[in-house]
């Protein structure tokens, strides 16, 4: 039983894609779908709509999230969430036919708190290419959970949803890295008995639209890397990397709840009745 969350915000263009990847699972149990607009000012919810009623056998909620921003958006997602296995992917990011079946899986074993997976890109671009990117995340991913600074891509991860309620959710303040940001509290908030997990097979393929070498995405590209050191190895979240800049220059990252911190010799009974 999985719920999938897609944040969405001016993509009709992208949506419909995303959704129809959803019609060719393989996995055959019970999933939800839930698409939150974003105050899109283009057709994306109509469009969502449109592809709800045309697919009834398929579970697809629209709801709406006021504050802006992708952290805003998948808070209010993952909190509707009915099932205890949350997955998050984009509205531009079509996942691979196999997805929900390999999440499922990866989670029968009672210490996998949370997954992510394989990054690729649709229609790569030939700086995306050059620079190998779809290895160097990979690598990246698999690098930063051995030295316990996991790094989700935030259109390819999957959490139990009671690790996630511990951690308190997402941090809405943020407009960037909140991917990151929840990574690194999911990992302080483990037991001695859970791990993060990358999931080489639990696969999507993203819009490489952002990735031409122009002016745009070297601010995209930087702005990413300032926001990971800022987050990863400073423990700080600055004004600029906020929706609402605060007052305060430098704030600390958000803490995990202090009555879910992690109690080195405690251990958590497995989850049950989460698959059969």
């Amino acid at each position: 039983m999985i719920s999938v969350v897609i944040p969405l915000y001016n993509e009709a263009d992208e949506i419909e894609s995303c959704l129809r990847a959803f019609t060719r699972q393989t996995y055959g149990g019970p999933f939800e779908v839930i698409v939150v607009d974003n105050n899109s000012s283009d057709d994306s919810p109509a469009r969502v709509w449109q592809f709800a009623i045309t697919h009834p056998k398929m579970e697809i909620h629209l709801i709406h999230e006021g504050k802006q921003g992708v952290s805003a958006a998948s808070q209010a997602g993952f909190s509707h969430a009915q099932y205890p296995i949350i997955a998050r992917t984009d509205a531009d990011t079509v996942v691979s036919d196999d997805w929900l079946e390999v999440i499922e899986q990866r989670f029968q074993d009672s210490k996998v708190a949370a997954l992510c997976g394989r990054v690729g890109f649709r229609d790569p671009r030939p700086l995306q290419k050059w620079l190998l990117f779809e290895q160097i995340i990979a690598f990246h991913q698999k690098v930063h959970i051995l030295i316990k600074k996991p790094h989700f891509w935030g259109f390819n991860f999957a959490v139990r949803k009671e690790v996630f309620q511990r951690t308190g959710g997402f941090d809405t303040r943020l407009r960037m890295a909140e991917d990151l940001d929840l990574a690194l509290r999911i990992q302080e908030s483990l037991y001695s008995t859970e791990r993060i997990e990358y999931a080489d097979d639990m696969q999507v393929f993203s819009s490489s639209r952002r990735y031409t070498p122009d002016q745009e995405w070297w601010n995209y590209t930087v702005t990413g890397y300032k926001s990971y050191f800022q987050r990863a190895w400073l423990g700080r979240i600055s004004p600029w990397m906020c929706v609402s800049p605060p007052p305060d220059e430098n704030r600390p990252a958000l803490p995990i709840r202090s009555s879910y911190r992690r109690r080195s010799k405690r251990r958590r009974e497995p989850v049950k009745g989460h698959f059969s």
